[in-house]
Order: C-alpha cells, then sequence, then structure tokens
C-alpha cells in the first residue's frame, strides 16, 4: 500500500547557511508546452503560450552544458509546463541524460494519461526515471470532464497505471489529486486511497493555490485564495514573506531555449538570458539573475510586475526554505 506522502522531500538544506550557490540543486528542462488537458486551475487553459515540442538537438545542448558545473545536480525535472509526455523523443532525453552523468536524479511530472503499454515498454527499454509522479484530476470520467475539460477512458486510465507500477523497476511512482476534485465527494479521500494506494509508492492529496496571475481562481472555489497564505504545506506563515526562496536554488529551460527562475507562474516567469546565446552557467553566475536575487533580499519584489502578487514565497514545505529573517546577512554575500 502506498505511503501518504507530499510530493517534496522534506529533508532539505538550511537555505540561508548556503547561498549563494555555485550551482543549481535542480533544474527543470520544459519538454514540452503541449497539454492533452484544459484543467481549470491551470494557466494552460488560457492557451496563450506557444505548444511546441523541445528539439532533441537543444536538449542535447542543455545536457551537455550542464557539464560545465563543478559536480552532478541532485536533479533534472524533464517538465515544467506542458505535459511531457506529448514529446514523443522523452524516453530517449531520458537515456541520454542518464549517460550524461550530470545529475543525481530524474524525474518528471505528468496527467499520466498517454501513459499506454507500448509507452510503458519505451520508457523501460531506455530506462526509467527515478521517480514519476502523476497528477490526478478526479475519481471518475465525470470529474476529469468539469476539471480538465476532456473525455476519458476511467477504466483503461487505471489499467495502464497498473501496468505501469507492474513495471516500474527501481522507479518510485508518486500519485497526487487536486483537493477540489474530491472536496463534494463523499468520504472522497477514502475513496482516493482505495482506488490508487495500490498503483503507487506514494499517494497525496494536494491543496490548490492561486499560481497563475491569469486564473480566476474565485470562480472555481472560493476556498483556493481564502486558503493560499497560510501555504499548502507544514509550515504555517504569520505574515507574507518577502523574500522568494525558490530563484536561489533552481533554474528552467524552456522549450525555446530561455533559461528562467522556474517560476510557478510560468506564463510570468522571469528571464535570466537564453542558452543559444550565452552558455548556461555563464546565465547562473550573469548579472540579470543576481540583481533578481538581491531585489529579493531587499524586499522589493512587492515593486515587481510579477513577483508583487505572487503567493509562492509563503508555500515552503520546511523552516530550511524561509529566508526573511536572514535576508539583510545573505545580501551582503551578493555585494
Amino acid at each position: 500500500m502506498a505511503e501518504y506522502k507530499q510530493w517534496r522531500n522534506e529533508n532539505r538544506t538550511c537555505l540561508k547557511d548556503v547561498i549563494p550557490l555555485e550551482q543549481p540543486y535542480n533544474v527543470c528542462i520544459e519538454t514540452s508546452t503541449l497539454c492533452n488537458l484544459n484543467c481549470v486551475y491551470c494557466g494552460h487553459s488560457k492557451h496563450i503560450y506557444p505548444e511546441r515540442n523541445m528539439s532533441m538537438e537543444l536538449f542535447e545542448k542543455i545536457v551537455e552544458e550542464l557539464k560545465e558545473f563543478h559536480e552532478p545536480l541532485k536533479k533534472v525535472e524533464l517538465y515544467f509546463f506542458g505535459e511531457p509526455l506529448c514529446n514523443p523523443n522523452l524516453p530517449q532525453m531520458i537515456k541520454f541524460l542518464r549517460e550524461s552523468g550530470v545529475t543525481k536524479t530524474i524525474d518528471f511530472t505528468t496527467n499520466g494519461l498517454l501513459f499506454t503499454k507500448d509507452k510503458v515498454d519505451e520508457l523501460v527499454a531506455n530506462g526509467m526515471p527515478d521517480t514519476i509522479r502523476i497528477s490526478l484530476q478526479g475519481l471518475d470520467a465525470e470529474a476529469y470532464k468539469n476539471y480538465a475539460g476532456t473525455k476519458v477512458d476511467f477504466s483503461k486510465m487505471l489499467d495502464n497505471f497498473k501496468y505501469l507500477y507492474d513495471h516500474k523497476d527501481k522507479c518510485k511512482i508518486s500519485m497526487k489529486i487536486a483537493d477540489i476534485a474530491i472536496k463534494n465527494i463523499k468520504d472522497g479521500e477514502k475513496v482516493f486511497r482505495e482506488m490508487f494506494s495500490s498503483l503507487a509508492d506514494t499517494i497525496f492529496i494536494e491543496s490548490i493555490i492561486p499560481i497563475y496571475g491569469d486564473v480566476e481562481y474565485n470562480t472555481i472555489d472560493k476556498g483556493i485564495i481564502d486558503n493560499a497564505i497560510n501555504g499548502r504545506e507544514n509550515v504555517c506563515q504569520t505574515k507574507i514573506n518577502k523574500v522568494c526562496h525558490r530563484p536561489f536554488y533552481r533554474l528552467a529551460v524552456r522549450e525555446n531555449g530561455d533559461v528562467t527562475a522556474a517560476c510557478c507562474d510560468q506564463l510570468h516567469d522571469i528571464k535570466f538570458g537564453n542558452i543559444n546565446e550565452e552558455s548556461l552557467i555563464t546565465i547562473w553566475n550573469g548579472k540579470r539573475r543576481n540583481e533578481f536575487l538581491k531585489m529579493q533580499l531587499r524586499g522589493e519584489r512587492f515593486k515587481h510586475p510579477y513577483c508583487k502578487d505572487c503567493i509562492m514565497p509563503n508555500d515552503i514545505t520546511t523552516e530550511a526554505d524561509l529566508l526573511d529573517p536572514w535576508a539583510e546577512k545573505i545580501l551582503g554575500r551578493f555585494e
């Protein structure tokens, strides 16, 4: 039976003691901006971002440039905005990345609907990632229609998940479901546990928070915004944090080569450069990124056009991510 556990690792390095970092802890590679769903709480439903697959050529360039960092990264995520299984080269990308030795772990997040027995076999043949995270949108076909805007053969989906789990080898399968998708279902949590505990290593119910500035969350569920300030996890906030911890340890390389802060609001992500114009390590150590981090430490994010309304600085997993009390001291390390 699956363990009930949140996706994010709770055994985290205390950021205040280690930044500025010589290299990112993890890098997101946006293998696709396509998606086969239109989830009501996701910015992808707006279809205002170019929808394409990353080329294998660009992917290989990114991986080669990751070799310039002094040691393997903690993690590379083959996912950012879209559905990675939309890219037919995903299994080959995983193989190439594994053989490169640039990262200790590989994972991707998916809605899972594009898993077939053939796709699972192809992943197995090329070498499974360390973790596959599956984001569920409901407990039946009707929920998928309501929340994801698509028709789903729910029974077939479960069969494919079982095949995946039976052939996963050492890969960990994590599943989560949006809280609003089971909110009005009698014994929804119990049903979720009974339905998916045998198909995953860990399961979790995720509280949806207002990540995307272009989505009107109040029209979906009024509780989404009301509950956001205290964060989704186990660290209750008493104020709105001024420093966002995320850009201090992660990067994203987008489908077109843009290198960004890996903001959760991918439609309004912060661009530091482009890998076709500068090397990844140059961008990591570059002026644009460092000025953005210093802006955070000075408490000026509330003046930033995108950062000022973002609640993600309050969405922290453990106290190890909290930077506010030490912001001034840390700022001195950047001067």
